[in-house]
């Protein structure tokens, strides 16, 4: 657990942006600047009352505010302790969400035609970073968990042969944990991959409280990583879209990163967010253990209780695991009869007001954290356990790991960065085997592409996109979101 040093703690009491944010508004000033709302007193007569409390600290880089692109005030004070709280020699605050810290990161470390080992179930801001950068991936495999079905993370034998086989490659970027919460031994994967001196990145989106209580494992910072990109609005309790960058050592360079950080980043960056970010901060090392002290008894009687239903089950950490950590606030339910599918669990989930992560035809999961209650979790429980569901002898649903992880073994045929440029045309789905895909396919959520463009399509992923088009999913990346179509290169 990080934090017990006293002096440690007594500065982590501190949140300077957001205490100078008050400050300024009970100077009742005359904001002669933007934005135009000028601090709530213009705004929609319906939404004010909602808005106003926020709108008052909605400010702009004025004298004393400082600014998040040459921080030397309040900001930089208030990024020098989330690195001290997340153990980083260096945080960046991110207003845009873990995708401009992944964009940044990739653009930092490749130059056109420089190689990258990437995890194959990554987020796709990681393809797009390999896009903007013109970088080559080198896909990394992801381990198949068997009893789920999902892809975990890569095995370290599987890095280590691949950096054998292209020496030349510039970093290793893995996501740890999953979205399922699934993770890796991160210490272990940095020694392979500082032994070819390049350094090791990890999309730590989904684990922003790692390190910050004992059940919970160690984050990439405590496990050796040179950076780490994490959503601090998914799992802690900052605002949508606030995110953090943490890095550690002389592998990367450090001022060509945050150029990058700057060209992508708005130059109007939101106040309230950055100010969110100070107090989740906060809120991690000062109050959220008694949180999850309380929370993580009641997660493990739902799962003692709804345990016991034969179509459910609870992924755990076992001698077969293919993943050596599980996020114990990931509630990951892995559906085992045909009387029901994830989908149609989640619709019956939402008539009783509770509303999932994800669903797909196999799988709810559903996201904890310590703003959880113990009404919701009362909830959850009950419906779960009224729900008459059986598992007959031959019914339960089988999953093939084969077929989960075909769609991670495209034939690369074109650079994604080429594939993206290049003369293009609408063909039907039914019609697009053996074409060379143009566009990315991504079912949302999570948000990892199955086909990225340059791909072949093969009847492998044909079938899989078929089905899950028969689903009703949500994509991402095309031009056709009901995929009835798909942009292939023209012949």
């Amino acid at each position: 657990m990080l934090g017990k040093n006293a002096d440690f703690r007594e500065r982590q009491k501190r949140a300077p942006l957001y205490e100078q944010l008050e400050r300024h508004v009970k100077r009742r000033p005359h904001p002669f600047h933007v934005p135009g709302h000028k601090m709530g007193h213009s705004f929609d007569s319906e939404g004010r009352h909602r808005f106003q409390t926020i709108l008052e600290l909605d400010l702009t880089e004025i004298n004393g505010t400082d600014d998040l692109h040459q921080p030397q005030g309040v900001i930089a004070e208030a990024q020098e302790l989330a690195a001290e709280a997340f153990r980083a020699e260096e945080t960046r605050f991110l207003i845009g969400g873990s995708t401009v810290g992944n964009l940044a990161l990739i653009m930092t470390v490749c130059r056109p035609g420089d190689k990258i080992l990437v995890q194959r179930n990554c987020h796709k801001s990681v393809y797009h970073g390999i896009i903007m950068a013109k970088a080559t991936p080198i896909f990394l495999v992801p381990a198949v968990d068997l009893a789920t079905g999902v892809a975990a993370g890569v095995r370290r034998e599987d890095v280590e042969r691949a950096l054998h086989a292209h020496p030349d490659a510039k970093a290793v970027f893995l996501t740890n944990p999953t979205y399922y919460g699934m993770g890796i031994d991160l210490e272990k994967m940095a020694a392979t991959v500082h032994r070819y001196d390049i350094p090791l990145l990890i999309d730590e989106a989904h684990g922003p409280h790692f390190g910050f209580h004992p059940a919970f494992p160690l984050s990439a910072m405590q496990s050796g990583a040179d950076a780490a990109v994490q959503s601090t609005h998914k799992m802690a309790s900052a605002m949508t879209m606030s995110s953090m960058l943490h890095v550690r050592g002389e592998r990367i360079d450090r001022d060509r990163l945050y150029r990058h950080l700057a060209m992508i980043q708005s130059s109007s960056p939101s106040y309230v967010l950055m100010a969110s970010l100070d107090l989740a901060r906060r809120h991690l090392v000062t109050e959220a253990s008694e949180e999850w002290d309380r929370l993580l008894p009641q997660l493990d009687k739902l799962r003692e209780r709804t345990g016991r239903l034969a179509w459910l089950e609870w992924p755990e950490v076992n001698a077969s695991s293919v993943y050596a950590t599980l996020d114990p606030l990931k509630l990951f339910l892995h559906v085992r009869t045909e009387q029901i599918d994830g989908v149609a669990l989640q619709h019956v989930m939402e008539k009783h007001g509770i509303y999932a992560e994800l669903a797909d035809s196999s799988h709810v999961l559903l996201a904890a954290s310590a703003g959880t209650t113990s009404r919701d979790l009362d909830s959850l429980t009950r419906l779960l356990e009224t729900l008459d569901l059986e598992v007959e002898p031959g019914e339960e649903r089988v999953l093939e790991a084969g077929v989960v992880s075909s769609h991670y073994l495209r034939e690369q045929v074109v650079s994604m960065d080429e594939a993206v440029d290049a003369p293009s045309e609408m063909v039907p789905l039914e019609n697009s085997l053996g074409r060379i895909v143009a566009e990315m396919v991504i079912p949302y959520p999570p948000g990892i592409p199955v086909l990225v463009p340059g791909e072949r399509m093969d009847a492998q992923g044909l079938a899989m996109l078929l089905e899950l088009r028969l689903g009703q999913t949500r994509f991402h990346g095309v031009q056709d979101d009901r995929l009835q179509t798909i942009r292939v290169i023209r012949k």
